[in-house]
């Protein structure tokens, strides 16, 4: 697979996604076994930390502190969920951007490809070590909890007595396992997201490159076109409502990604802020205020990445419009012109109504905290 590579890998790293190339059914098997125990890792977190809300939680700002974590293992379930049941689909759309007319043809066309490729990296890799930063440290912070003689993280009902050190450990272990796995996931997540959108930007800059070149054509290549009934801009209109098809699968892959992510984070958010408008101390505030700033982050990653492919859909008929169309015969300026009316309706990315991925919808949201924030 070299679509996306660094970003599976990944997800093949923490069980959810088995490489396409393996064959063996041994090796299948062995990794059906290790995808099982990542599930069993989260749907073991979410569990312990619902378990401590219903049977511990008394009072609102008991159930503040805790939700942000509870909160974010949902979106993270979720995430983790939506990869494995929807393989297939994901599988496909890798094919689809490998195969014609998706698929570079020439020298340029593969610089363009590369180009968007080393995009793709530079803007996954500062956003990925930040990640695995964050995962180190919070593994750090769990062994602390465990040297202070506390389940990591806190938060937590088990339905059995730690009083063992072994079982102590076991529950320990499993807590601090599942959170740096759940950490790494959601780096996947975000990243790919990302990827598939800029993938998407790539097409569109490639047919832009494919019509550009058309009519830099030789006078006798329009000629010959005369004579044949069929535009040479047919396959290029065809091209157009491929990247449309295939940004609409994308969205549709993802769309329960985005909306449990915005819905989530912004809950998270909420209830922070109304815990730090009672708690007032330096630890609170500094972990809180880290915490929020990287849930603006996951949301800023999202709309961006939409907001990119919302541009790049629109500037294709702006594009168009600036090239020699009147050396073109009246069929193909009716394609042109097809192709033009389209990019009239920008591609967006969207969870039903309720969010649409752009910079406008992100700094709503930036608003709206901030006036929450303003109130406090």
């Amino acid at each position: 697979m070299q679509i996306l590579s660094l970003n599976f890998l990944l997800y093949t790293i923490t069980g959810l996604w088995r490489p396409i190339e393996w064959s063996s059914k041994c090796f299948k098997s062995l990794y059906s076994v290790y995808t099982f125990l990542t599930m069993y890792l989260f749907t073991y977190f979410l569990l312990t930390h619902l378990m401590y809300i219903i049977f511990v939680v008394d009072n609102v700002e008991d159930l503040a502190s805790c939700c942000s974590i509870f909160l974010g293992t949902i979106t993270l379930f979720c995430k983790a969920t939506i990869v494995i049941i929807r393989r297939d689909k994901i599988i496909n759309l890798i094919e689809i951007l490998q195969e014609e007319p998706c698929k570079a043809c020439n020298e340029e066309e593969i610089n363009i490809q590369m180009k968007f490729d080393r995009l793709i990296r530079l803007y996954s890799m500062p956003y990925i070590i930040l990640y695995i930063i964050s995962a180190i440290c919070t593994v750090i912070g769990g062994i602390l909890y465990m040297l202070d003689g506390q389940i990591p993280y806190g938060f937590v009902w088990v339905p059995w007595e730690c009083t063992s050190f072994l079982l102590f450990c076991l529950t320990s272990l499993q807590e601090m396992v599942a959170v740096f796995i759940g950490i790494i996931v959601n780096a996947a997540t975000e990243t790919t997201v990302l990827g598939f959108c800029l993938q998407i930007c790539a097409r569109f800059e490639i047919l832009n490159y494919r019509l550009q070149s058309m009519i830099k054509d030789e006078k006798e290549t329009m000629r010959k076109s005369l004579l044949n009934n069929t535009s040479r801009l047919s396959k290029h209109v065809s091209f157009h409502l491929c990247i449309i098809r295939l940004a609409e699968m994308i969205n549709d892959v993802f769309s329960q990604v985005i909306f449990i992510q915005f819905f989530i984070s912004i809950l998270v958010l909420c209830s922070s802020i109304y815990y730090l408008s009672s708690h007032i101390t330096v630890t609170d505030v500094f972990n809180f205020t880290i915490y929020i700033f990287c849930l603006f982050m996951q949301i800023f990653v999202y709309c961006w990445a939409g907001n990119e492919v919302t541009l790049k859909s629109v500037a294709l008929g702006e594009e168009i419009y600036h090239m020699d169309w009147i050396l073109m015969t009246k069929s193909e300026q009716q394609d042109l012109l097809m192709i033009m009316k389209r990019s009239t309706k920008p591609i967006k990315f969207s969870s039903s109504f309720l969010v649409t991925l752009s910079l406008e919808s992100y700094s709503n949201v930036s608003i709206k905290i901030n006036t929450i924030l303003s109130i406090n």
